[in-house]
């Protein structure tokens, strides 16, 4: 008995937790470092439409995630969370195309059979050649295949 309460004790606990941690990212209220970690998570939300909006997440420019390929695999499901933001979470690329660290860069993205076929990159302040770099970058990467049209806005 006294074990079904400390294991329901800890569900409810995790569950408010959770709760606690959504609401706070939501408001914008989460330290930086758990904020990008929410924000990679949360928001690398994908839909099956072309008409519904996208999302947003602000990941790290200096993240280690990978090299921003992913393996080429084909799927009839749609890309879960994981595989649309895979090669763009590592925001590496932006500061390699000369954005400073002071430069909001948001990056529109539509995926569909692994590749970038839309991307609207804009910058703030506006810099034409930081962006032309960026959606260059952001077409060269490739995502696993599916059929299915998805759609990712990052800001970095």
């Amino acid at each position: 008995m006294l074990t079904r309460r400390v294991a329901l004790t800890v569900f409810l606990l995790s569950i408010f937790g959770l709760s606690a941690l959504a609401w706070l990212g939501a408001k914008g209220r989460l330290p930086p470092t758990l904020a990008r970690t929410y924000g990679t998570i949360a928001s690398f939300a994908s839909d099956d439409s072309d008409a519904a909006p996208a999302t947003s997440v602000e990941p790290s420019r200096t993240g280690d995630a990978g090299t921003g390929k992913a393996h080429r695999t084909s799927q009839a499901t749609p890309l879960s969370s994981a595989q649309l933001g895979a090669p763009l979470v590592n925001g590496r690329f932006v500061s390699e195309c000369g954005a400073p660290d002071d430069m909001k860069v948001v990056v529109k993205v539509t995926v569909k059979m692994g590749l970038a076929n839309d991307v609207t990159v804009t910058t703030d302040p506006p810099n034409s050649t930081v962006a032309s770099c960026v959606e260059k970058s952001t077409r060269a990467m490739q995502w696993p295949v599916s059929s299915r049209t998805q759609h990712a806005t990052v800001t970095y």
